[in-house]
């Protein structure tokens, strides 16, 4: 049935009944009792909220994968960050093995 078929045709026959059951709790008492709320949904309505709930699970998909994309581009840069500051820091260990190595001479030349 196509969409227009479904609003033209509000015959009770087509229409699904749902009965939702919730606790509710009776007073004094801590048990618990149910209540029962009887629901019509028509196949327009059906239709409806099909369309609707796929509308909504494509907005949450698309805001997931821009928080993916966000996350890989923060990685990316705190991975290019640190491997910067670990580059950067090369020529200062290099400097200091020469540091160290002037001293040990000058220890030994001088003992």
């Amino acid at each position: 049935m196509s969409a227009d078929e479904l609003v033209e045709d509000p015959s009770p026959e087509a229409c699904v009944e749902l009965i939702l059951l919730g606790p509710m709790c009776s007073t004094g008492d801590s048990e618990t009792a149910t209540f029962a709320v009887p629901l019509r949904i028509t196949p327009a309505d059906l239709l409806r909220l099909h369309m609707e709930a796929a509308l909504v699970l494509g907005e949450i998909r698309a805001e997931v994968r821009r928080a993916e994309i966000e996350y890989q581009r923060r990685l990316d840069r705190w991975f290019e960050d640190g491997r910067v500051a670990v580059e950067s820091r090369e020529p200062e260990i290099a400097l200091l093995a020469r540091v160290l190595a002037g001293l040990r001479r000058q220890v030994l030349t001088s003992v």
